[in-house]
């Protein structure tokens, strides 16, 4: 039931189904059903492009919806990688980071009756890519780099030159309509609307070159015409009133979308249903036989009906008595197999204990022979043995069985008792030799007779002897090593500290310039310092040689015969005695952990260097961070802070020696607290300047020290501690609530 399908076709179809069809007839059926198929697939072709054209237009609103609902305006694709390339590439020119705006985020519209006019009138123009005048020439210079091919639509407007002479707006301009914040911004509204007269007849137009009306209809160059409505609806994106709007547009565009949407795609499921339905593929000779079967089935059913009847007559007359016979001797059989599996299964038991029994018997007659060779008869044990079985005999089996079970168990007794004093013995060798990893509880004592063997040589002088030259050798292993661990931490901390004093350098931190200073500790530990730095640990590798004299040896005699006595100090602050206790082992493991830290032996600082007239005053900020202000004490936190970030993101680095760009991410929680907005500012500025991307949390009252120097700023609130609202903050609401406060 179609409305494409004919109704010679339906009745074909019904004459078919009834088997009242010839061969010819069968063939016109199945033209008609494949030319319906051939339209309704072609109809269903046209449908799915427009689906899919419909579907893709559908999903690009829905994505713009998304990004609008994020509280960010969508900008084509090629606009934001031109604004983003420009924008690294000033950073590489001038080593800092520089604002790129679009214009339509620096202007905003405060005539609502004309917002459709100057979004239709200004067209692409709003796209336009700002910077401040001073560096207009370097912004130009850089969007030239990029290909003409896939950038054309983005442009870079000459904010110096645009500055240079004076734009004065007509009277009832259309730049009337629109307020901007910056100078340069201004002076190019007026250049672009200055001309352009808002009236409210056609006639009123014809008085002037260039003229608009609410309508979006343009009188230019002695035509009167249409603005493009895409300008003003889908793409329109200047000020913040223009999201709502656009979100409001695409609601209904997409909802438009979706409506038109239904009907074709239920149309589209209706031809889907179509197209997999019967078409008479087989060959009309297959249904003709088909329909032959069809028609001698009528006889072989009466056939089967009569057979049917026959047979319920011969159920009712003997097959209940012979089934009910068939039951029983099934049961009858069935409890057969069973005792039969039994028994085979018992037969198979007694067979393999009987094999069983007939080995037993052949082993016990070859043991008895074996037994009977190795015998030698003694005279006085027979007496004996005579003797044992006369009194024996003498006793029931009852009276022997108690008797050997009583010495049975006292044997047993006896031997734990013995076992378990051996155990303790054992455990209280194991506790006074805890380097022992023998078995307390074994049955045999092979390892303690091995161990007793190898303790009972007369050699022990020479062991002792031995063992005081590898105690010997452990130590000096153990100083060189200690020694040489130590040194090149401290060299390797020096490395560091002038690597971040490289990064420090190239910072702009106003007036102010600051390095680390890293030196011999001040204290008690500093006079170990030149032990582990002497220069005569310094190795020349020409002066080695091939013989053994001329070989490397790390503790010169120079060395050793300066710094001996205190080397041998310092190993006896955290090598215990061999006979030390827990509290002594204990703060021996305490002296360890320090001395074997190489920050033990050094001082670390940080200097300020300031301007002066004749020349530069250093200041050591140890001595400096309690007299200074809560502001001043932040300055060199955030100096290296940024430079330990410099130097984990590897900013240093050479580019052609990096693997993959990095994030560079920094997140600061409420960062400059005590700083006012004049360092805040410089702050942000330097960490721009090393192409960082930071995140900074701070209170509602430090918000006016960001409102100038970040991109973006969101305000969290968490009213009723059950749910956590974010919201855009607007430069241009502070004023507002300084009104309201």
């Amino acid at each position: 039931d179609n409305d494409m399908a004919s109704n010679a076709i339906r009745w074909n179809i019904e004459r078919f189904a009834a088997c009242e069809m010839e061969a010819e007839q069968i063939e016109e059926l199945k033209a008609a059903i494949g030319e319906l198929m051939a339209d309704v697939s072609s109809e269903k072709e046209d449908l799915d492009g427009e689906i899919r054209t419909l579907r893709r237009e559908l999903k690009k609103i829905r994505e713009d919806l998304s990004e609008l609902h994020k509280g960010s305006k969508v900008y084509p694709r090629e606009i934001t990688e031109a604004r983003q390339y420009v924008y690294q590439g000033l950073i590489k020119r001038l080593g800092k980071a520089v604002r790129v705006d679009i214009l339509a985020d620096l202007i905003d519209i405060q005539e609502e009756r004309w917002r459709n006019a100057v979004e239709g009138y200004m067209g692409g123009n709003k796209l336009l890519l700002i910077v401040e005048p001073k560096y207009a020439r370097e912004a130009m210079e850089i969007y030239r780099e990029l290909d003409d091919k896939k950038y054309y639509r983005a442009a870079v407007l000459d904010t110096e030159k645009i500055l240079e002479r004076e734009h004065v707006a007509k009277e009832n301009a259309l730049s009337e309509a629109v307020k901007a914040r910056e100078p340069y911004v201004r002076s190019y509204l007026d250049y672009l609307l200055g001309n352009v007269i808002k009236c409210d007849t056609l006639e009123e137009m014809r008085q002037y070159p260039v003229a608009v009306m609410d309508d979006c209809t343009l009188y230019q160059g002695y035509r009167l015409s249409h603005m493009n409505p895409k300008s003003y609806t889908r793409e329109a994106c200047i000020g913040a009133e223009s999201l709502k709007r656009r979100i409001a547009l695409l609601k209904k565009q997409a909802a438009g979308l979706e409506s038109d949407l239904k009907p074709r795609e239920e149309q589209q499921r209706e031809y889907e249903i179509m197209l997999s339905m019967e078409r008479l593929s087989k060959d009309t000779s297959e249904y003709m036989e088909w329909l032959l079967d069809i028609q001698e089935s009528k006889a072989r059913e009466k056939e089967k009906e009569r057979l049917t009847r026959r047979i319920l007559k011969l159920q009712q007359k003997d097959v209940a008595r012979l089934k009910m016979q068939r039951e029983e001797t099934e049961a009858q059989l069935q409890k057969k197999e069973e005792q039969f599996r039994e028994i085979l299964k018992e037969a198979t038991r007694l067979k393999q204990t009987l094999e069983a029994e007939k080995q037993e018997r052949i082993d016990g007659a070859y043991l008895l022979t074996q037994l009977e060779k190795e015998f030698v008869p003694q005279a006085d044990l027979d007496e004996e043995a005579s003797a044992i079985a006369f009194q024996e005999n003498r006793l029931t089996y009852e009276q022997l069985k108690r008797r050997y079970l009583s010495r049975r168990e006292s044997a047993r007794e006896e031997k734990e008792q013995k076992l378990q004093k051996l155990a303790e013995e054992r455990g209280s060798y194991l506790k006074a030799h805890p380097n022992r990893s023998f078995k307390q509880f074994s049955q045999d004592n092979e390892e303690y007779d091995r161990l007793l063997d190898d303790l009972q040589l007369n050699d022990l002088e020479r062991f002792q002897a031995l063992a005081k030259e590898q105690a010997k050798a452990a130590t000096q292993h153990f100083q060189n090593d200690f020694i040489y661990k130590i040194r090149s931490a401290i060299k390797d901390a020096m490395e560091r500290k002038n690597e971040l004093n490289k990064i420090i350098d190239k910072l702009d931190f106003g007036k102010d310039k600051y390095r680390f200073i890293f030196g011999r500790n001040r204290g008690e530990d500093g006079k170990y310092y030149d032990m582990f730095m002497d220069k005569s640990l310094e190795i020349n590798p020409s002066q080695l040689g091939d013989t053994m004299d001329n070989q490397m040896n790390l503790f010169s005699m120079e060395h050793s015969g300066k710094y001996g006595t205190m080397l041998n100090e310092l190993m006896t602050v955290f090598i215990p005695p061999v006979d030390a206790g827990p509290e002594e082992q204990e703060e021996a493991k305490r002296n360890m952990e320090k001395y074997a830290d190489y920050r033990t032996y050094l001082s670390f600082d940080m200097q300020q260097i300031i301007e002066g007239e004749h020349e530069p005053i250093k200041l050591n900020l140890s001595r400096m961070i309690k007299k200074n202000s809560g502001g001043e004490g932040q300055n060199p936190l955030y100096v290296a802070l940024l430079a330990s970030f410099a130097q984990a993101y590897r900013i240093n680095m050479p580019a052609r020696l990096l693997r993959k760009p990095s994030i560079r991410l920094v997140v600061l929680d409420e960062a400059f607290s005590k700083m006012d907005g004049e360092k805040v500012a410089s702050c942000i500025s330097l960490i721009r300047s090393l192409g960082f991307q930071v995140i900074i949390s701070a209170t509602n009252d430090k918000i006016q020290n960001y409102l100038e120097n970040v991109d973006k700023i969101f305000v969290f609130a968490n009213p009723n501690k059950k749910s956590i609202s974010i919201q855009e903050f607007e430069k241009r609401d502070f004023n507002q609530l300084q009104e309201a406060e």
